[in-house]
């Protein structure tokens, strides 16, 4: 076992995910557990003194493959049926763990550490495990605001709402979140998981939240694989018992199945898509930054579920004025990532900054995509001749259609 100071892993167990509906078992989720001379450690302990002594990628590591290799003692495994928590420096790594390279694709839950991170780098990594056939789970949706901007371009396979929504009195937030999901799984058919459900009251909270997956002692406490297997087996007699079945089921199986495959990166730029759906105006430089701050306060009456795009053709352009305008958005809790051709200058520390290489088609754009829980918009422009840059005419497409605005900001992140 792979030590973090004196804290070693020492087993998995795993804790069923119901039907609410039918109360049958269609998967589990793999539970690390820790110890050290005096005795058991939390999970969230061990990782936080991993990440101090720079171990978390061994450790990980260590987490995933035990996962795996205990879950062939449950029996036969299906796609997707296994969830497993993957660390962000995971998710980054150059060559994958074994657990995650080997035997049926599993469901990945991304953790908060890694929303909101590095959007673009995120998004490639979750591209990559598509690619091996994982599914995709956001974990603890509600607990990092910011997760409802970005559950378009995530476009998880299942949503694991956060239990402190399951638990907690009603109010706006849950409203808000309630809203969201709503919104999502209508145009993309995921699927809703709430965790921590412990009595029939959270169950029905979570029902109302739109949740038709359960986890929580109500149905079963984390158990050894062995005991996880025997559990599987025995006949249900009350609805905290689920009923037998590891055979994940048609519905659940095919449902993970249908997104597991991403398409390659696309070519095109926020324009190219944008402008071939409306047609493109004309307009001057100074009605373009009219509209752009317009969409920028859009964002920041949305709060701290928001993301805004933007890309620069000229680093000049982000003036004294640009960046008290995005520490504005930053402060009141806008993820916030910036195109810049050539280095960028003058912006906000925690504004996430790419460089465009000159030569670059996304060179010659003047984009603004702002996301929120509930709007969409984008801002799309290329300059007439830029050598009669002083003029500032630009061919422009405004749009508030959330399909061609995703569409964009995922070829802008890409």
């Amino acid at each position: 076992m792979a030590p973090i100071d004196d804290i070693v892993l020492v087993a998995t167990e795993f804790q069923p995910i119901v039907d609410i509906a039918t109360k049958k078992v269609v998967a589990h989720e793999a539970l690390s557990r820790f110890a050290d001379a005096a005795g058991a450690v939390a999970p969230d302990i061990a990782f936080r003194r991993a990440y101090s002594d720079g171990s978390v990628d061994d450790v990980d590591a260590e987490c995933i493959g035990l996962a795996v290799d205990s879950a062939a003692r449950m029996g036969a495994r299906r796609p997707h049926e296994l969830f497993v928590n993957v660390e962000p420096s995971t998710l980054w790594r150059t060559v994958l763990p074994r657990g995650l390279t080997v035997g049926p694709p599993l469901t990945v839950e991304i953790t908060e550490r890694a929303l909101g991170r590095d959007i673009r780098r995120l998004l490639a990594a979750i591209g990559r495990l598509r690619e091996l056939g994982h599914a995709i789970a956001v974990d603890d949706l509600g607990a990092q605001p910011a997760t409802l901007a970005l559950l378009p371009l995530i476009a998880p396979d299942v949503i694991k709402l956060d239990m402190g929504l399951i638990r907690q009195e009603p109010d706006r937030n849950a409203a808000r979140i309630m809203t969201a999901i709503a919104d999502h799984v209508a145009h993309s058919g995921a699927l809703v998981l709430a965790e921590g459900i412990e009595n029939e009251q959270h169950e029905v909270m979570a029902q109302a939240l739109g949740a038709t997956l359960g986890q929580g002692w109500h149905y079963g406490r984390p158990r050894p694989a062995e005991a996880a297997r025997d559990r599987t087996a025995a006949p249900a007699t009350s609805p905290s018992v689920a009923e037998p079945g590891l055979d994940v089921g048609g519905d659940f199986r095919a449902r993970l199945a249908r997104s597991t495959r991403s398409a390659p990166p696309s070519p095109e730029t926020p324009f190219d898509i944008v402008g071939a759906a409306v047609e493109p105006r004309r307009a001057n430089r100074a009605l373009l930054v009219q509209v752009s701050t317009f969409l920028e306060e859009q964002a920041v009456a949305s709060g701290d579920s928001a993301l805004v795009l933007a890309t620069f053709q000229h680093t000049s352009n982000v003036t004294p004025a640009t960046a008290r305008r995005y520490r504005r958005l930053i402060d009141s809790g806008c993820l916030l990532a910036v195109f810049t051709v050539g280095p960028p200058t003058g912006l906000p520390d925690e504004a996430q900054s790419h460089v465009i290489g000159p030569d670059e088609a996304l060179a010659a754009e003047w984009d603004v995509i702002v996301l929120t829980a509930d709007r969409a918009a984008a801002l799309t422009a290329r300059e007439v001749d830029p050598g009669r840059h002083t003029e500032g005419l630009y061919d422009f497409v405004l749009t508030t259609d959330r399909a061609l605005v995703t569409r964009a900001a995922r070829a802008l992140m890409s």
